[in-house]
């Protein structure tokens, strides 16, 4: 079973395209956990009843270098409530599934892997990196180096990024909860998300793998996708989510017509 941790804080008929998006895609088991990182603490209650998506008790409004977190929170739920999932995926807002068989392929990838991402990069030396928000965490790492052994870092792409269950227990268990919390508290760094978690499974000796290339194509930062790409992308039939869905002229024509 996929667990999908879905970051959200506005637009609840997105919303409910987007769940209802995932559903179709996916197997009938598949377990949609909301997370509300908005102000508005009643987003989404509607759409969770309809649908039966779980909203994670541990949601918080994020900050705009404050949305790593959002991952830790989703899965430490799970781990507490004792939900038997596969697998976590991170899923955002601007995402959207065009065609079929992810579980298919997941079961594939990981047969002997713990973990499946865009990209696996290691950045140790803040000189020798373009990537801002790595440079950035290298030069205060010092008193991290328990989450961020040898104080290298493990970056990847949040989006679609799928870890094991086994995988996750083992990451949950290598820093205590308080160490975390303090963490992110002191740490106000964007795309956080794309370090901790690679790295902390890079820690706990996981076997990382990337999706195949063609998948990389349309799991992009930008430019948004348009209806001409997402008809590309559903002529592939290794490419399933793909992002960013920033126009809603898109995600509609996708909800209608894929």
């Amino acid at each position: 079973m996929i667990c999908y941790a879905l970051l959200a804080h506005e637009d609840e008929k997105g919303l409910l395209q987007q769940v209802r998006n995932i559903k179709k895609y996916n197997r009938d088991d598949v377990f949609i956990v909301l997370y509300n990182g908005g102000h508005n603490r009643k987003f989404g209650k509607k759409v969770a009843k309809k649908e039966k998506i779980q909203i994670c008790p541990y949601s918080r409004p994020f900050e705009p270098k404050g949305t790593g977190r959002m991952f830790y929170d989703v899965a430490r739920w799970l781990e507490e409530t004792k939900v038997k999932y596969d697998y976590l995926v991170y899923f955002e807002s601007d995402m959207m599934f065009v065609n079929h068989g992810f579980e298919d392929t997941l079961d594939e990838l990981l047969k002997d892997h713990d973990c499946v991402w865009k990209i696996a990069r290691t950045i140790s030396d803040p000189h020798k990196t373009k990537w801002e928000p790595g440079k950035m965490m290298l030069e205060v790492i010092e008193p991290w180096v328990d989450i961020f052994p040898g104080g290298t870092l493990t970056r990847t792409f949040n989006p679609l990024q799928t870890y094991r269950r086994s995988m996750i227990s083992k990451m949950l268990k290598k820093i205590h909860p308080d160490r975390l919390e303090e963490f992110f508290s002191k740490v106000k760094i964007r795309c956080m998300g794309e370090m901790l978690y690679p790295s902390l499974a890079a820690a706990c000796g996981a076997k990382i793998r990337t999706f195949p290339g063609a998948t990389k194509k349309f799991l992009r930062w930008r430019p948004p996708l348009t209806v001409k790409d997402i008809k590309r992308a559903k002529e592939k039939n290794n490419i399933f989510a793909v992002h960013p869905v920033k126009d809603k002229e898109v995600r509609e024509w996708i909800y209608k017509n894929l």
